[in-house]
């Protein structure tokens, strides 16, 4: 009898092992308590933790503007940043395996930043490829359902403070050797002290070096190096208007700045950001002061203005004929001019370097003539419209060994319009 009760405990111990494998690849650890626990890993750190060469950290803005409040209808689509998160390569499931993982929440009050996931070592997955693809799809999902929780905070301030979690991710990578990896998803907008984006034209790079002189005055620069830093989603805000493609190209170019300013090597900066649907929410949330995307931009040297319009805010793909949403822009260019008391005005349309010359130069010079006209109807007179193609770019390169920069293409795609002014 004895014999039979010993044979019945082991198949019981042998299916509920099981039971925990298929759960969440923690193995016979996830019944640590006689309640299964699939995700406790995530919960508990480890000495081995100590001798491991590799640490990832992961942060997720959770201000207001990158959450839907009340404002945004139902159905619109929001990012979603917790599959924003997991898309990135660093964050797939075989790239933490053998080191610790972090994740936290910020806003804009550093000091309010807790560690939800806080050094949580990763056992190496042992086993055959099917038993490992389990087990790392178990820990896939005990990690979406973290950070599902950490996004779903609601902040505690109406501002967010992007250098300030850098450098709370830096204080917990702490000071060991090894590969440091911190990966954030920001919209990347509405930043507190020398970050602040709320009088920012969105444009030139001489505006990029200000700010991050600023920053480095003022020691709001955390030291990361040693440390890869991926940062996504710049730009998409959750409620808002979003900015145009140059805007968002600029945008891209003053974090990758920010980053690099810290020492971090490579600073990988983008605006991809997956969306899912907004659902019904009477969260009024924390209010944020709104950053504002000017439709268009504006250079002085002497007595000679350049004002610059985005293409995507004139014409479509390919196209030369002004789109809807260029009413409004061309009339705060009209307003403009008017108010410089111009003694000339000239227009020139550029695009990228993809197609051909000719093709580049017929567009160009399209677009400048349609700007023209555009403008002759709000009073203002015309002396010249040029069309350079992309022989006269503002952001290069547009490719980085061979891979195409599609900001830095954005960006060269505009019409400038250019005014000779009085003394």
């Amino acid at each position: 009898m004895r014999f039979l009760m010993r044979i019945g405990s082991a198949r019981l111990l042998v299916a509920a092992c099981a039971l925990g494998i298929t759960l969440a690849g923690s193995g016979c650890g996830a019944f640590e308590t006689p309640k299964a626990r699939p995700c406790a890993w995530l919960d508990h750190g480890s000495g081995d933790a100590q001798e491991t060469g590799q640490q990832t950290v992961v942060l997720v803005d959770r201000s207001a503007s990158a959450q839907p409040d009340r404002t945004v209808r139902p159905g619109t689509r929001v990012p979603d940043w917790t599959a924003t998160l997991l898309a990135a390569r660093e964050l797939a499931p075989s790239a933490w395996e053998g080191g610790t993982l972090s994740a936290a929440g910020f806003d804009g009050t550093r000091s309010g930043m807790s560690w939800d996931v806080d050094r949580a070592f990763v056992a190496p997955v042992k086993g055959v490829i099917k038993k490992k693809e389990d087990r790392r799809r178990g820990r896939h999902d005990c990690l979406e359902h973290r950070l599902r929780k950490v996004t779903a905070e609601p902040p505690s301030t109406g501002r967010t403070d992007v250098l300030g979690a850098l450098a709370a991710a830096g204080e917990q990578l702490g000071p060991r050797n090894g590969r440091r990896t911190i990966v954030v998803a920001t919209d990347g907008l509405t930043n507190t002290g020398c970050a602040d984006l709320r009088d920012a034209g969105f444009d030139g790079l001489a505006e990029i070096r200000a700010a991050v002189e600023r920053c480095r005055k003022a020691g709001e620069l955390p030291s990361l190096r040693g440390t890869a830093v991926r940062v996504v989603g710049i730009g998409r805000a959750a409620q808002g208007k979003m900015p145009s493609s140059p805007q968002t190209a600029w945008l891209i170019r003053f974090w990758t700045s920010l980053c690099a300013a810290t020492g971090a090597s490579p600073c990988e900066v983008t605006a991809t950001a997956r969306v899912h649907p907004a659902g019904r929410t009477a969260r009024a949330g924390v209010q944020e002061p709104r950053v504002t995307f000017p439709a268009m931009a504006e250079q002085r040297s002497g007595r000679n203005a350049t004002i610059i319009l985005p293409g995507s805010v004139l014409f479509a793909t390919d196209q030369a004929e002004l789109s809807q949403s260029a009413r409004g822009a061309l009339d705060d260019a009209a307003r403009r001019i008017m108010e410089l008391h111009p003694v000339s005005v000239g227009v020139s349309g550029h695009t990228d370097s993809r197609g051909s010359e000719q093709q580049g130069r017929q567009l160009s010079l399209a677009r400048a003539q349609a700007v023209r006209a555009a403008l002759a109807e709000r009073g203002i007179k015309v002396a010249s419209a040029r069309g350079y193609s992309d022989d006269r770019p503002s952001c290069t390169p547009e490719y980085h060994d061979g891979v195409p920069d599609y900001a830095a293409m954005a960006c060269n795609r505009r019409v400038e319009i250019a005014v000779t002014v009085r003394d």
